[in-house]
């Protein structure tokens, strides 16, 4: 194709035709310079798709992450209404002496109420493999005119956040607590989950546990419970976006 245009130029000068070889050489210019154009506009176009798939991809993932999220926050916020109502049970003296005589090293292992509510937690660690890719993406493909990752990048910045501190709190007070029970004689036997009759009437009766599972249960239901469900709603409000992004033609 370059050879033919090339024997074109040169007949033009040769018949000393220069006005037309001008006119030609510049309408040859024209439509290489139509062609870049076109090249590059088919580039951006596939550039384009290409990071519309991923940022389809992107919240496909995100999606997923807050699915498993919000399940496990539900989870965990049922598991911490039953200890709270068993904690509650405790602090109102509803558990009577004539209970905690049954038990003995035979069925001590059954019991559900004979441990120490104020030396554990359950921790949630939220999944941001979606929000680590939608970060990646935006790097490289700059702000988009969609408000849908400012709204993920949002909530990603501000919400596990919260839940780790909460989390570091709650460890805090428990490493408390088992040092509290460390100067107990009962503390090797409840270490290794054994009977021992003392450390039932402890955590029964004594006004010590009774305190420390009060300061505990306003750390986590103030707290660490309030702002999981918190984050929950907004997972779901995020969700409901996604889902309607995903959805659009």
């Amino acid at each position: 194709m370059i050879k033919f245009f090339r024997k074109i130029r040169q007949n033009l000068l040769m018949e000393n035709k220069t006005g037309k070889y001008f006119k030609y050489a510049i309408g040859e210019i024209v439509l290489v310079v139509i062609g870049i154009l076109l090249a590059l506009q088919i580039n951006t176009w596939n550039n384009n798709q290409i990071a519309k798939k991923q940022l389809k991809e992107t919240y496909e993932q995100i999606q997923t992450d807050l699915k498993a999220d919000t399940t496990n926050i539900a989870q965990i916020v049922k598991l911490y209404d039953e200890k709270d109502k068993r904690i509650q049970n405790i602090i109102d003296r509803k558990i009577k002496s004539s209970f905690y005589d049954t038990i003995n090293s035979l069925n001590y292992k059954d019991c559900k109420i004979c441990i120490t509510e104020s030396t554990n937690f359950v921790e949630i660690k939220p999944i941001t493999k979606g929000y680590g890719l939608l970060k990646n993406i935006i790097a490289v493909i700059g702000n988009t005119s969609d408000s849908l990752p400012d709204k993920i990048e949002q909530f990603y910045t501000n919400g596990p956040p919260i839940l780790e501190s909460d989390i570091q709190s709650l460890k805090n007070i428990t490493f408390k607590n088992v040092e509290t029970h460390q100067q107990y004689s009962w503390f090797v036997d409840w270490a290794e989950k054994k009977y021992n009759k003392e450390f039932l009437s402890y955590i029964f009766e004594s006004q010590e546990y009774r305190n420390q599972l009060a300061r505990y249960r306003i750390m986590y239901k103030r707290n660490y419970i309030r702002n999981l469900k918190y984050y929950r709603e907004l997972s779901i409000e995020i969700l409901d976006l996604i889902e309607m992004e995903l959805n659009k033609k």
